[in-house]
């Protein structure tokens, strides 16, 4: 009976030695993880004055996470750290839910991809009546309590797209289409102004002879697999693509450009594509892309910022803060890869 006890003792102590030395190689690893990650250091050193929260739809942009790297740097400055939310592929929050989450806890300030989701402004005015100022950035809610809307002046942009869509119409003597593929769920958005005002500029130039039609089609936001399906029964359809496609984000941009591959198009649909990732900035070297839109990411993540601890210090600011853009075309692409080179060496 002793000799059992004695066992079964030994066992437990066993055990327990195991346990401490699984606890501790654990605890070991964790710290190793977070030293590897400067996720330690941000842990003991994550004091700040304000909390800002900057919501998305899509966690994938390229376009947006070069913007949160600005609004970060900047933030920095002012005292304040930046919590990134938005929509991936698996999740089920709306914007909305963010706006709700965001409000709930109290933040400082708000940045927002204003994306006509409804409720969206409603939500906008109960963050400014609890005291939460709000910027929109890239595409604006203009009768909603925004403190200040930060991005493009979107009947420019039309003017532009519209004169930049004259220069690479085909020369032929026919009725030629231009189609713009819109994200926006408000018929009073930015990206309608846009589309509106291309069409104004295709309607009253006296630089083309022949007749212009210029459609739309709408898709969902950030879902890849749903634009891919759209930009598929756009080739295949009887009528055949358009002559010129402009995308409005990144998503649509390699769907479409893919398309004009797989469909032997180049050189018979024109693509204007959307910001500069690799195998954008790519495809205007070559030729086999017009064009492509940017917009200055680390202007907007530098005013956003500043809008917000404006209106948190002085309770107002400007009601419109514009950023540069220019278009990518073969003659100047070259200079934005060599940025790209310079910003991954840094």
């Amino acid at each position: 009976m002793d000799k059992r006890k004695k066992s079964l003792l030994l066992l437990v102590f066993a055990g327990l030695l195991i346990i401490v030395f699984l606890t501790r190689l654990t605890s070991s690893f964790y710290g190793y993880v977070l030293k590897k990650t400067g996720l330690e250091h941000a842990e003991k050193n994550s004091s700040y004055e304000y909390h800002y929260v900057m919501i998305i739809d899509n966690l994938d942009s390229q376009f947006w996470n070069d913007v949160y790297k600005s609004v970060k740097e900047e933030a920095a400055l002012h005292d304040a750290y930046v919590e990134l939310k938005g929509k991936d592929q698996s999740s089920e929050y709306t914007t909305v839910d963010f706006m709700d989450m965001s409000i709930a806890a109290k933040v400082d300030g708000i940045l927002l991809e204003f994306t006509g989701e409804s409720r969206l402004e409603d939500k906008i005015n109960e963050a400014a009546a609890r005291g939460i100022p709000v910027v929109t950035m890239l595409n604006d809610a203009p009768t909603s309590s925004r403190k200040s809307y930060v991005g493009i002046n979107s009947y420019q942009l039309g003017q532009e797209y519209g004169n930049q869509i004259i220069k690479i119409l085909p020369k032929e003597s026919r009725k030629m289409r231009v189609m713009m593929f819109l994200h926006d769920n408000s018929s009073n958005s930015s990206q309608s102004q846009i589309f509106n005002q291309i069409n104004n500029r295709m309607v009253t130039s006296s630089d083309t002879a022949n007749p212009i039609i210029v459609e739309e089609i709408k898709v969902p936001s950030g879902r890849a697999f749903e634009s891919e399906e759209i930009v598929r029964n756009l080739f295949q359809n009887d009528q055949g693509p358009p002559d010129i496609i402009i995308c409005m984000d990144e998503v649509d941009t390699e769907a479409v450009y893919q398309a004009v591959i797989d469909y032997n198009s180049v050189g018979k649909t024109q693509v204007i594509g959307y910001y500069k990732s690799k195998a954008t900035l790519d495809a205007v070297l070559k030729g086999t892309m017009a064009m492509s839109l940017y917009i200055d990411t680390r202007q907007m993540g530098i005013y956003s910022v500043q809008a917000l601890t404006e209106s948190i210090h002085d309770g107002r600011t400007n009601s419109f803060n514009s950023v540069d853009l220019e278009f990518i075309s073969k003659e100047n692409a070259l200079s934005f890869v060599n940025d790209q080179w310079s910003s991954h060496e840094k």
